[in-house]
């Protein structure tokens, strides 16, 4: 019996489809989505990131002048980057950082640095560089501050960056207005080295430090309305970890809180009611834009605090043991941190024996494996308001 050329061909179609989803199983980039798939609905045309050393992927070490320079990066010693990239790659991880997941998943290529040169920024690009904070440095020199870590690139600073590469991207203002419409933004989360600066080096209580939160805030939520001008429509913003359950925080002040300062996880409170200010503030500034630009821009807060807290509270769950303890640095003790001793550091650079059963790597940036974790939340929800992917 003859079968109909109407069946054969819906019969060719269907195997078709089949053999590219098995292909696209098979490329799981370890985000929890393929990037095949993904990429195929070509979702987002570009990723430009923003923010501070959680998404930084090369724009401190680019920006280094010499190997002395180079050499004070602890992130360019080994081991950083052992999981992934088999050496220091710039990135203050043992492997991949949330934007690299991203990326992988929406079936773009790792965001280079702004700074790198002879690259093609076109599908994406990095203004994110350690030290980034919300305010000018401006603001923190009339605090008396001169380290030049906080100079290397405020949230004002980055943007104007972008507007540089704009040109070589999208062409005219015109044309990246269309571009820019099909890309995605990552928007920090700024605000951890502006309450860093405060509470690590003018030595504030984290009450104090909340006296300046809503003028963080306020920067962060102008810094939007700038990407928007410029013809950003999809825009990511996170808020920021819970500092009380970091180890750099509960090694330095640990020893002098009081039993009470810690909560039934063993996170101090103080630092985190701090950064709860925070975050309960940027996310009201988020819905109110989300309300402005409902017509013309789609604003997701990304809720770091809730999910990394969540881990902390049930680390089991998501395959972690040792909240609390970084997985490198020579520091020894509860935490195994020590600002002498940090990762990288001379007597520093073995890192634990499995760092994705960890969730701090360097005592102040998440491993690998809860920036995938991370990466999941943030495209399918719940941690993200809308889903990147919803």
């Amino acid at each position: 019996m003859k079968i109909p050329s109407f069946y054969l061909r819906s019969w060719v179609l269907v195997a078709s489809l089949v053999i590219q989803l098995i292909t696209a199983m098979a490329s799981d980039d370890g985000s929890g989505t393929t990037s095949s798939t993904v990429g195929a609905l070509k979702r987002y045309n570009a990723m430009f990131t923003f923010g501070d050393s959680m998404d930084e992927t090369g724009n401190i070490c680019a920006a280094s002048s010499n190997k002395t320079e180079l050499d004070v990066l602890t992130c360019t010693h080994p081991p950083y980057g052992e999981t992934y990239f088999g050496r220091p790659s710039c990135r203050w991880c043992d492997g991949r950082v949330v934007v690299d997941f991203i990326a992988q998943a929406l079936g773009l290529p790792f965001v280079p640095p702004s700074k790198a040169k002879g690259q093609d920024f076109r599908c994406g690009v990095s203004m994110a560089i350690t030290g980034g904070t919300a305010m000018n440095f401006s603001f923190y020199k009339s605090l008396g501050i001169e380290d030049p870590v906080w100079n290397h690139g405020s949230l004002d600073t980055q943007i104007q960056w972008f507007k540089v590469l704009m040109p070589s991207i999208c062409g005219t203002q015109q044309s990246c207005q269309v571009y820019l419409r099909k890309s995605l933004f990552m928007f920090g989360g700024y605000g951890g080295n502006d309450y860093n600066v405060q509470l690590l080096e003018l030595g504030l209580t984290p009450e104090q430090a909340m006296n300046y939160t809503p003028k963080i805030v306020s920067a962060i939520a102008n810094g939007i309305e700038k990407l928007i001008a410029l013809g950003a429509v999809h825009v990511v913003v996170p808020g920021i970890f819970p500092t009380g359950c970091l180890p750099i925080f509960l090694s330095l002040f640990g020893d002098a809180a009081s039993e009470t300062d810690f909560d039934n996880t063993g996170c101090l409170k103080p630092y985190n009611r701090l950064t709860e200010y925070h975050n309960s503030l940027l996310r009201k500034q988020v819905d109110a834009l989300q309300r402005k630009h409902h017509n013309s821009a789609r604003i997701m807060y990304a809720d770091y605090y809730g999910l990394v807290y969540r881990m902390v509270q049930e680390p089991e769950k998501f395959g972690f043991t040792k909240p609390f303890e970084a997985c490198c640095g020579a520091g020894g003790g509860k935490y195994n941190f020590d600002v002498t001793a940090r990762c990288g550091m001379e007597g520093a650079t073995t890192a634990c024996s499995d760092p994705s059963t960890r969730m701090s790597w360097d005592g102040i940036h998440p491993t690998e494996e809860v920036n995938k974790v991370i990466t999941g939340a943030l495209l399918r929800g719940p941690y993200c308001t809308p889903p990147i992917l919803g």
